[in-house]
């Protein structure tokens, strides 16, 4: 017998390109905060923003939270946050950010499990002889 298997969709089908501009108040990093980064085991994503100050040319405005992959085509995941506000501060307005939604956490998944499934002693294997 066959089975049909259901195809799961790949994340980079939901990457989101924008063009954002914030006008003459300085860096980007004063109107948007660049949260994460390599030296701390993380993907670089975006914290607040002053969403009355940016403004989205192309593409629609990321959202809290979204993984920053790209800035004007350089990759920034894997750097640190100060490498990665360096490459943003390098660039003029606008500036063009590929983002992500980030996927579920494994801090979820392990809220979901009962308490007895979540143990963190390694298991006791018991040979009998």
């Amino acid at each position: 017998m066959s089975r049909t298997l259901k195809k799961k969709k790949h994340w980079s089908g939901k990457v989101v390109e924008c063009a954002v501009s914030w006008g003459n108040l300085g860096d980007f990093g004063t109107v948007v905060e660049v949260l994460g980064g390599a030296e701390l085991g993380q993907f670089p994503y975006l914290g607040q923003m002053k969403l009355d100050v940016l403004v989205c040319h192309v593409g629609k405005l990321p959202y809290y939270g979204d993984v920053l992959l790209e800035v004007n085509g350089t990759p920034v995941s894997g750097l640190t946050n100060r490498d990665t506000l360096a490459v943003i501060r390098h660039f003029r307005e606008p500036i063009r950010l590929k983002t992500v939604k980030p996927g579920a956490s494994p801090a979820f998944f392990l809220q979901t499990l009962p308490p007895a499934a979540v143990s963190h002693e390694p298991p006791v294997c018991k040979i009998n002889l």
